[in-house]
């Protein structure tokens, strides 16, 4: 068979061994090229026509010829092509196949089989799942906590679908690995929008500090917005940020302003940057409890507190 024939037959160079067979070439043929490293085998039956590494795409390509006609691409890969970012780093391509199919994962190709399998939607030319799907797959298969709360929360704040629909999407699914994914939705729904905040929330729950509202909105007694803290103690009228570059881009230039507008509203202020909750979580409790003892010695601001809790359901 020549180039152009094979080109044809395979765009992508990743060609199953039925077509092969069918388009002529002989299964000796195939097994020599593949023994002399000319081609590869990328799973069975799945063939790559050529001898270096298979790319990223390629290794798409070899999951849904492997998952069958009717494979919808999950997961990671999914998300990535739906525009999002801070991924889980994973080399498994998630590949859904409804449940009365014969197939198992193999290698890279990690193969759920499914009774809702979901209506497929083009992206790239790739059939993959729709983006609430393709989420949820994307953090049940993850167990860093971490990356599922940076994830998440990326999606929420660029509005790419909402805290209601994934709940929805993750209660009508495959309950294997969801109870991380659950909890941090509930965080995510009490105001937590990244890995920083989701730190200092779990550094707080051991800190035996008063209790702390998160992401609540500020209003001065003129019913102006003054601005929304990551944490508020509202006993004592402290405002605790946990501003970070990675999740916050203008953050000098939005924390002196934010600082200089809750100082000049009566409310004390103490800063930390995420990597000192992981080197530091010690330090960091010692800090907020002088912090908390200077703002008890003051009068107290006389604000509005809105809870996230309260503000309307996304």
């Amino acid at each position: 068979m020549d180039t152009s024939t094979l080109a044809a037959l395979a765009p992508g160079r990743v060609v199953t061994v039925v077509d092969l067979l069918a388009a002529g070439v002989s299964s000796a043929t195939i097994a020599r090229r593949v023994q002399d490293e000319r081609w590869r085998r990328l799973a069975p039956g799945i063939i790559l026509l050529h001898s270096g590494d298979p790319s990223r795409e390629q290794l798409i390509e070899a999951a849904r010829l492997h998952g069958g006609p009717c494979a919808v691409i999950s997961g990671v890969d999914a998300a990535r092509r739906h525009g999002l970012r801070r991924l889980p780093d994973t080399q498994k391509i998630h590949t859904l196949i409804p449940e009365d199919r014969r197939r198992v994962s193999v290698g890279f190709v990690h193969i759920e089989r499914t009774g809702r399998m979901p209506r497929p939607v083009e992206r790239d030319g790739v059939t993959v799942a729709p983006l609430e799907r393709a989420v949820i797959d994307t953090v049940r298969l993850c167990s860093d906590i971490d990356e599922i709360r940076a994830f998440l929360g990326d999606v929420i704040r660029r509005r790419l679908t909402t805290v209601r629909r994934l709940r929805a999407e993750l209660a009508a699914g495959n309950q294997r690995g969801s109870a991380l994914p659950r909890r941090v939705l509930g965080e995510v729904d009490d105001g937590i929008r990244s890995a920083s905040e989701g730190w200092a929330r779990s550094l707080h729950s051991r800190s035996s500090l008063p209790p702390v509202l998160w992401n609540p909105r500020l209003y001065l007694p003129d019913g102006r917005f003054l601005g929304s803290p990551d944490a508020y103690f509202e006993d004592v009228g402290l405002a605790w940020e946990s501003d970070s570059l990675e999740f916050h881009p203008d953050w000098e230039d939005d924390t002196a302003r934010r600082r200089a507008d809750f100082i000049r509203a009566g409310v004390l202020v103490v800063h930390h940057r995420p990597r000192r909750f992981v080197s530091e979580p010690d330090r960091i409790i010692e800090e907020l409890w002088s912090h908390h003892r200077l703002a008890a010695s003051r009068p107290r601001p006389l604000l509005r507190v809105v809870p996230a809790s309260e503000r309307p359901a996304s």
